[in-house]
């Protein structure tokens, strides 16, 4: 729901009509029907505010409805057009927190998981881990501060979205960490979220987080935690259900499928059989997609990986040091990548994954992905917070980093999951572009950031993008050949 931070009162007019009509659209669980509204929204408050260019009430409702109009356009599937409302949302946030009328911590906060959730619907999971990352960062800053109270139910919101995405492309420990502090908070605030008038979103979420809680738990054989969280998605997902909304009735047939399927696990048969033939004769596509999920199983934790390393390679020097990864660094929770450790030694520990990464590939494909993912999350967030090894020792840490890239992306592309490895030949090119200035001295840092390019353009004509394809080409054979230099 559009948040009016104080600034503006929606007004009575058609504006005010679109806009209370896109809300209620929302919270009816019919997002994809809110867009038309949502684009009405923006293009009066953009009329207002070229008639006055200090008009930031209309600023503000653009920059917001930009945000919402995202989660619609995500909704219907349209993610390459939800990433440029969410710039849009970015820009005109930034601009109101540059003029000094608006703390746009929180809302840039949520530009950023949004982002996330886009980027995981169109395959881009490394991207989307980091930028989830972020997000919970900032909420949980904010929840530490004097108004903390007032952020918990948007903390537990993005702690559950943060789950979802690791669940799918990071590790499943730091899933269920997430997941399960999601739930807490969203139980303890239970009051304070029922009188919100967001309330069927909060719910929403909480049965994202109990499906993650309930999927980590019963792989890992905690079967009485997995059919906790159960039974408080699927009376949360009941409640939701009395609505219009079909996307709120397949979320009610997920849950019933999960718990049906734990169910049989522990021996409870009859109950489990009746869960899912309710589920599958209420919506068969929705419990079908669920028990292949389910079936299909979760990623290596970080800790499997490690030991599966050792195994296939034996004993290494920087095992214990590593396995230390999987416990919080001080003054963090170990929900998010960047509770690791600090971002000074981050750059070290991803040195060390990656220095696994080439052999074990050739060994144990699955551990060795994990690894490199992994990895690359310690070198993104230590360059993302400045650290003085990435700033001042480019060129012992960035080489590294991008050969990882180029060696992790073309293994997921071999394993076919190509929109992955695109995602991560991208971040391979920009590494590579932060080699550049060594390339003159150095001939081998000049081949490894041509062939990061051309690895990155591979990738991008294996996706039908041959224009860019075409430029990433060309990026690399410049930079091999130097610039053309013209006589007269």
């Amino acid at each position: 729901m559009v948040d009016s931070g104080g600034l503006w009162t929606p007004p009575e007019d058609e504006l005010g009509e679109a806009l209370q009509t896109a809300q209620v659209l929302i919270e009816e669980g019919r997002a994809d029907e809110a867009g038309p509204y949502q684009q009405r929204v923006i293009e009066l408050a953009r009329v207002r505010a070229e008639e006055s260019p200090n008009h930031y009430e209309a600023k503000h409702l653009m920059a917001a409805t930009q945000y919402e109009l995202a989660g619609s356009l995500n909704a219907s599937g349209r993610h390459e057009e939800a990433l440029a409302a969410l710039h849009e949302a970015q820009l005109g946030y930034t601009e109101l927190s540059d003029a000094g009328v608006l703390d746009a911590t929180s809302v840039l906060a949520d530009v950023r998981a949004r982002r996330a959730m886009t980027q995981a619907h169109r395959g881009r999971g490394a991207t989307a881990v980091l930028e989830m990352d972020g997000a919970v960062i900032s909420y949980g800053q904010l929840v530490s501060g004097e108004d903390g109270l007032r952020h918990q139910p948007d903390f537990a919101r993005v702690l559950a979205m943060n789950a979802l995405i690791l669940r799918r492309y990071g590790d499943p420990a730091l899933a269920v960490a997430s997941a399960d502090a999601a739930t807490q908070l969203f139980l303890q605030l239970a009051d304070q979220i029922n009188e919100s008038p967001q309330s069927l979103s909060y719910a929403r979420y909480l049965c994202t987080a109990t499906a993650v809680s309930a999927d980590v738990h019963a792989a890992e054989g905690r079967l009485d935690l997995a059919l906790e969280a159960d039974e408080i998605g699927l009376t949360t997902a009941d409640t939701l259900a009395d609505s219009d909304s079909a996307t709120d009735m397949r979320t009610l047939v997920a849950a019933l499928t999960r718990k049906g399927k734990h169910l049989g696990i522990v021996g409870r048969i009859m109950e489990g059989e009746t869960c899912l033939r309710t589920a599958f004769d209420t919506d068969a596509e929705t419990a079908a997609r669920v028990t292949e999920e389910l079936e299909r199983g979760l990623p290596l934790t970080l800790v499997t990986a490690l030991e599966n390393a050792e195994i296939k390679l034996g004993p290494y020097e920087q095992y214990f040091r590593l396995l230390a990864l999987a416990e919080p660094a001080p003054g963090m929770t170990l929900a998010t990548v960047s509770g690791r450790t600090d971002p000074e030694s981050a750059a070290v520990r991803a040195a060390e994954l990656a220095e696994l990464v080439p052999q074990l590939l050739q060994q144990d494909v699955d551990a060795a992905l994990t690894l490199g993912v992994e990895a690359h999350y310690l070198f993104a967030i230590s360059s993302e917070r400045d650290s003085q090894r990435m700033r001042y020792e480019t060129g012992t840490y960035a080489p590294i980093w991008a050969k990882l890239l180029r060696d992790v992306s073309e293994a997921y592309y071999q394993s076919g999951r190509l929109e992955l490895a695109l995602d991560l030949a991208g971040w391979c090119a920009e590494v590579a572009t932060a080699l550049i200035p060594f390339t003159d001295d150095d001939p081998e840092m000049k081949d490894l950031a041509a062939d990061c390019y051309r690895h990155h353009g591979d990738l991008l004509a294996a996706t039908g993008d041959l224009t860019a394809s075409q430029h990433a080409h060309e990026a690399a054979q410049q930079l091999l050949t130097g610039p053309e230099r013209r006589i007269g």
